[in-house]
């Protein structure tokens, strides 16, 4: 109460100055204004957010803020309409996705501002009966709920740990190993229409959709508790010419831009690794790592045309191939000069991801593709779990190069410990390549060079 009613002291001995981190209180309900901001008698009530628009190359940005962001606004101006704060508007502030950050500290035009003013007055008459709910839930016992999808919408639950403790054991088989968006809805028909609850309980042919043969091959793994590999790939890669280039990005996607040309949230190679195999078993390897804090764009284009020749037609395997095919298209987008390049590169992309689908599923993958759950299957000897737990998947890797670049405390000795981490991980992302492709082709395992 006390910081609240500061707050509105300074606010009004100053009415030309705005305000920030603003504390309000009303009937025991606190929040803090992002932003107001005075306009004639009045304040501009504006929340920032650190979502940013679709990115829509020819139209205007969109009227349709997420409505949970809505709720959250509405509750800060009930708020303020009862601490003495009178509103003009009401606005939330999001990244803008069209902008590109022009250089030199210009970050005019980085936020776009959404009038949702007649949204709110609408939601604000709901805040009391949202309160006494909020109240009623915090008076009585324990609900005697089952976790699920509010657990993680619109946000993960803090609290998440402690309530899967008192669900009961489920299925030792889920209907909800079902991959991707598709199977997730199959799944979830299924379990409310039939009442599965595992994956073991539907009939074949009751497993239907574009992906019904894979659903059904995850049916019959788990079911037998074997791994299934259906033959017919050993074709597909034994067509595949020499050199071979298995290819992996690790790259940033900072809200704020640091270098020009870059919009929010862009994903910035800032790493790769790759290994190549210049006939079958004879291996060399190949990397780039950027840590100067520079954009590391142009280097990292640099370096790729040094080690992958454009002038060859051999493969370049990746897994997932969105993700690399995304940060290409983004090079040749901005920096035109390499554009031609890029499309090379494209056109050779070769990505496991949809082979492992199509030919190979194991229980002990649970429903999901990722290569670090494919890897223990096929070559159980590699770990990402024996990798330095600083740097062992995407996200580990993305905080050791913010630290590494951003951090002022950084020492030489510990940037030299996370150059270090950053390329035994990437390189543990392309070896594990090679062991799927050669997994799929039927020919065992590769030798990997000690130095490698």
């Amino acid at each position: 109460m006390l910081a609240a009613q500061n707050a509105k002291t300074l606010l009004f001995a100053s009415p030309d100055k705005p305000g920030v981190e603003v504390p309000m209180v009303r009937k025991g309900l606190y929040a803090r204004a992002d932003a107001l901001i005075p306009e004639g008698t009045k304040y501009v009530l504006r929340e920032t957010k650190a979502s940013s628009f679709p990115l829509k190359r020819d139209k205007t940005t969109p009227d349709s803020p997420e409505e949970h962001h809505l709720t959250d606004v509405a509750i800060q101006a009930w708020i303020m309409d009862g601490s003495g704060f009178s509103s003009s508007r009401v606005e939330i502030n999001y990244l803008n996705g069209q902008w590109r950050y022009p250089g030199d500290g210009d970050y005019s035009g980085f936020f776009r501002q959404l009038d949702v003013t007649s949204d709110v007055e609408l939601r604000k008459l709901q805040v009391p009966a949202w309160i006494s709910q909020a109240q009623a839930v915090l008076a009585a016992s324990m609900p005697d709920t089952m976790t699920g999808k509010q657990c993680k919408t619109p946000y993960a639950c803090p609290f998440r740990p402690f309530c899967d403790t008192r669900d009961p054991p489920g299925p030792e088989h889920p209907i909800e190993l079902l991959p991707d968006s598709a199977g997730k809805k199959l799944a979830k028909k299924l379990r409310e229409t039939k009442g599965y609850v595992s994956i073991i309980e539907p009939a074949p042919e009751e497993l239907v959709g574009a992906q019904a043969e894979l659903y059904r091959r995850i049916q019959q793994a788990h079911r037998t508790g074997q791994s299934i590999l259906v033959p017919g790939c050993e074709s597909k890669m034994a067509a595949l010419p020499y050199p071979r280039y298995f290819f992996d990005f690790e790259g940033i996607d900072l809200p704020v831009p640091r270098w020009a040309g870059v919009r929010p949230y862009d994903q910035i190679p800032f790493q790769w690794s790759c290994h190549i195999e210049r006939s079958p078993g004879v291996f060399e390897h190949a990397e780039f790592l950027d840590l100067t804090g520079n954009d590391p764009s142009l280097p990292c284009i640099k370096r790729m045309l040094e080690v992958i020749d454009l002038n060859e037609n051999g493969p370049i395997f990746v897994y997932f191939a969105t993700y690399e095919r995304g940060r290409l298209e983004g090079f040749a987008e901005r920096h035109p000069q390499y554009a031609v390049a890029m499309e090379k590169y494209i056109a050779r992309l070769v990505d496991l991801l949809p082979l492992v689908k199509e030919h190979f599923y194991a229980p002990a993958m649970r429903g999901s593709f990722s290569i670090k759950k494919v890897l223990p299957v096929i070559a159980p000897e590699l770990s990402y779990a024996d990798l330095d737990e600083e740097v062992q998947e995407g996200t580990g890797a993305q905080v050791a190069y913010l630290h590494a670049v951003f951090d002022k405390n950084m020492t030489e000795i510990r940037k030299a410990d996370l150059d270090a981490k950053l390329r035994t991980y990437c390189r543990q992302d392309t070896w594990a390549m090679v062991e799927v492709a050669y997994f799929l082709s039927g020919a065992g395992h590769p030798v990997r060079p000690a130095t490698m």
